[in-house]
This record gives structure tokens, C-alpha cells and sequence, in this order.
């Protein structure tokens, strides 16, 4: 799942070489090059232009955002401790960035302190509709962490589950004009991929004990994963609005969970993405797992992947669509 693009790599080097050397060979390793492009093209580059929007209807940005809790350092006092660049530049550009519809997974929020009290600020921002994951800790200890959606357009209607902490499930009932859509905010289970700590290993042992950390962590996430997308599934068919799904699926494009969903919605990477996509800011940093699909009733005119904001081990992604 994760090494597809490598294996057709070193199938393209070997195609090469048996080309200088043994042309008849090289038909084999060609086929599954061939193969693999066919199958898997669509999902790995985009070719697509921007479109224009043509004919009536409302243009929205769905904006999508694994924040990583903002940087934040929750072994110190932030009560004492002044935030750092990196906190500055991440919150300003999401609260500031051009989209009524902004999702984030892995957000953290803290009423005491007004730096980090980003319902607030998101509020005076002009989103003053907001949908969290765990209301009842703000209520408590004034402390969000989770995931969030908020709208400057009315959010008439809303729903939440969690999954393992900090994964879940966020939807919100977006009125704009006459018209209501959901939009879905996900958070599937961790893929579990520590290759920098492999690969800072020093001794054989310490690297085996590692690898077997992550082949379980991954197995694990497989699992997981497959019973939470059955859950989204079930959200989208009883939505009786047309849907936008969003988030951090911690699946790539040639695993299960992904064509799960591809059968039952358009993905809008495909449909109007560019360029390789790839939606992770560590290793392996070949790989897109963050996602959009969308109902066919709203048609996406173009999607992107926000490669140059690395303030987070994830990429931000935005859909923009239509709604008509």
C-alpha cells in the first residue's frame, strides 16, 4: 500500500536497463508498469486545470487541516511560557487563510489562556458557528482537543463520535442560501509509521524491536480503520443533504479504506487535483492520506494540496465546490 510508487520506480529503472542491454527482457517489468499506471494513475498525479464556475450556484472552499494540536508543548506550563514561531505562523495562517468551511483534526484549544483559545479567536474571525468533538471538556476544564469544524454559514444541524482519542467523527449541517450540505470531518486511526525512528537506530536489535512496533502498529490501523470507514459509510447514506467528506483518513490511495469510499463517492483529487498530491510532511513523504470526496450533486472545480505550509507533519488540503 505504502510502497507502490517505489516498486513502480524500480520497475522504471529496470525497464532501462534491460533496454541497453536485453530489449526482449524488459517486457515484463513494462507490463506491470503498464499495469500499474492504469489501475492506479488516476489516484497517484493529477492533470486537471482550475475550473470556472459556469451557470448558477454558490462557489465554497472546504478547507481541511491535521494541525498536530499547533505545535504546542503540553510538558510546560503554557500559562508561563511564551508560544513559539511555529505556534504563531500555524495559527494565523488557518485562522486567516480564504475558506467559510474549515475542518482540523488533531486541534487543541484552552479558554485560560487567549492565544490559544481558538474558539474565540475563530469566533472574532467571523466563524461564529463551530461544531467540537468533545463539548463537555470545554465545558468542564474549558479545554477542546480533538477535532473541529467551523462555518461562517449557519450550521443548523450537527453531530459527533469518537473513535480511540484523538480520532472521531465530526458532521455539520451547513446552510448556505437555501440550501444545506454536510459536511463530514474524519479522523481515522493512526497509520502507525515511525521510519525516523528506524532509521536513527544504531544496533540490529534496537532496529528489529522498531520494525516489529510498526508492522503491529500497522495491522492494528488496518483493523481499525476498516471498522470506522463502515460507520462514515453509514453517515453518508443516511444523510438526507448532499455530502463532503474531509480529513485525515491515515490511508493511502491504494488501501482499502480508500476505495471503500471511492466506490461510494467521487474523490475530488482525482477529479481535479495536481500534480503527486502527497499530504504528509514526514516519512515517507511520498504518500497522500488525507482526503476529499464529495456527493456528485456538488461538483468540485478544483482541489488542492497546500505543500508549501509545513508548520505540521501534515500538508492542508481544500476543495472548492459547488453548491447549486
Amino acid at each position: 500500500m505504502i510502497t507502490i510508487p517505489v516498486a513502480w520506480m524500480l520497475n522504471l529503472v529496470v525497464v532501462c536497463l534491460w533496454l541497453t542491454d536485453r530489449p526482449w527482457r524488459s517486457w515484463l517489468s513494462g507490463v506491470v508498469l503498464i499495469a500499474g499506471v492504469v489501475l492506479f494513475g488516476s489516484r497517484t498525479f493529477g492533470w486537471n486545470q482550475i475550473k470556472d464556475l459556469t451557470g448558477t450556484g454558490t462557489q465554497i472552499k472546504v478547507f481541511s487541516y491535521n494541525v498536530k494540536t499547533f505545535d504546542l508543548n503540553f510538558g510546560r506550563d503554557l500559562n508561563r511560557y511564551p508560544s513559539s514561531p511555529r505556534f504563531r505562523r500555524l495559527a494565523n495562517y488557518v485562522i486567516h487563510y480564504d475558506a467559510p468551511v474549515k475542518c482540523f483534526q488533531e486541534y487543541y484549544s484552552k479558554r485560560t489562556k487567549p492565544e490559544y483559545d481558538f474558539i474565540k479567536r475563530f469566533r472574532q474571525a467571523g466563524f461564529i458557528y463551530s461544531v467540537i468533538l468533545h463539548p463537555e471538556n470545554v465545558q468542564s476544564s474549558g479545554v477542546a482537543m480533538g477535532m473541529a469544524i467551523f462555518s461562517i454559514y449557519p450550521i443548523v444541524n450537527s453531530g459527533r463520535e469518537a473513535f480511540d482519542l484523538p480520532n472521531g467523527l465530526l458532521w455539520a449541517d451547513v446552510k448556505i442560501g437555501n440550501d444545506t450540505i454536510r459536511v463530514i470531518n474524519v479522523h481515522l486511526h493512526s497509520m502507525g509509521i515511525r521510519i525516523g525512528k528506524v532509521l536513527k537506530k544504531d544496533e540490529m536489535s534496537e532496529v528489529k524491536h522498531e520494525t516489529r512496533g510498526i508492522l503491529s502498529a500497522l495491522r492494528t490501523g488496518f483493523v481499525e480503520r476498516n471498522l470506522q470507514v463502515t460507520k462514515l459509510q453509514q453517515y453518508v447514506k443516511d444523510s438526507p443533504h448532499p455530502v463532503i467528506i474531509t480529513g485525515d483518513f491515515n490511508d493511502t490511495p491504494y488501501g482499502v479504506v480508500y476505495e471503500r469510499m471511492r466506490r461510494l463517492l467521487p474523490n475530488s483529487f482525482e477529479e481535479e487535483g495536481h500534480g503527486f498530491g502527497f499530504t504528509y510532511n514526514h516519512m515517507p513523504n511520498f504518500i497522500r492520506i488525507d482526503h476529499q470526496f464529495h456527493d456528485p450533486r456538488l461538483p468540485v472545480l478544483n482541489f488542492e494540496t497546500i505543500n508549501y505550509v509545513s508548520d505540521s507533519d501534515h500538508y492542508p488540503i481544500v476543495g472548492t465546490y459547488v453548491v447549486k
